[in-house]
């Protein structure tokens, strides 16, 4: 009997990551997800009209062009649908909304083979048990390479469950995210705050956080309220350019 070799893939939530990234120590394929799902409409019948939507979202939003969109950013998502059974998928990723959506998203395109891989989650170490809202930020490769040696197995449970959050977040069905977040799970103990975020924007949350630091601080210099945001809100995992979205809606 042909043994099948085990083909290892690294799925990491953005560029940002991949710049301190151990690849000289962690043998694998390594695949960008280069999106922010947390921002702007996810809608579409079809892959074809979802990624259509979103590169239109990304050229008027950021100016990027469709095409590049499409070179730079559906091919690692196309890589990620091709990943073959028998495989080892390190899933990347932090615990704040910004990276769960593009995780429950990553996760939905695996989940034909689901039940024929072995899927891992790193993430950042816990201080006092509660998230490092920083991320993998502060992290050099020496950490991300401990990270890695700490990584959790994930269940086929575990896969149903991000595949079915992305569906929920996708359709807006904000009964079904309730009902997801009371599913325990130990690897994402965090689910049920994040979600409530999530449901939060309705009310315009981070919307009212801002206009409250602006007033505590009495400035209107981005980098502080970014700075005040991030220690508040980093739940959110939002950049500079979500929280220069938002104070643009409020102005």
């Amino acid at each position: 009997m042909i043994a099948v070799k085990t083909k290892t893939f690294h799925i990491l939530n953005g560029d940002a990551l991949l710049d301190n990234f151990p690849a000289e120590l962690l043998t694998g394929e390594i695949i960008i997800a280069r999106e922010c799902l947390v921002d702007g409409p996810v809608d579409g019948a079809t892959p074809e009209q979802f990624w259509e939507t979103r590169a239109g979202f990304i050229q008027e939003t950021y100016g990027e062009e469709k095409e590049v969109y499409f070179e730079e950013v559906v091919t690692e998502f196309e890589k990620i649908k091709a990943i073959p059974a028998n495989s080892e998928v390190n899933f990347w990723f932090e615990d704040d909304l910004f990276c769960q959506a593009n995780l429950w998203f990553c996760a939905s395109l695996l989940l034909p083979v689901a039940h024929v891989i072995k899927a891992f989650i790193i993430k950042p170490p816990l201080i006092d048990q509660e998230p490092d809202w920083r991320g993998f930020g502060p992290m050099d490769r020496h950490a991300l390479a401990e990270a890695y040696l700490q990584k959790k197995e994930l269940s086929l449970s575990d896969l149903s469950l991000l595949a079915n959050l992305w569906d929920a977040y996708k359709n807006d069905n904000r009964e079904k995210l309730v009902e997801l977040a009371l599913i325990q799970s130990e690897n994402f103990t965090f689910l049920s705050p994040v979600i409530q975020a999530q449901l939060d924007r309705k009310y315009n949350r981070p919307e009212n956080v801002l206009k409250e630091i602006m007033k505590e601080k009495e400035t209107t210099d981005f980098k502080t309220i970014f700075r005040e945001f991030g220690k508040r809100e980093g739940i959110y995992g939002f950049g500079d350019s979500q929280v220069e979205k938002l104070l643009e809606k409020i102005k």
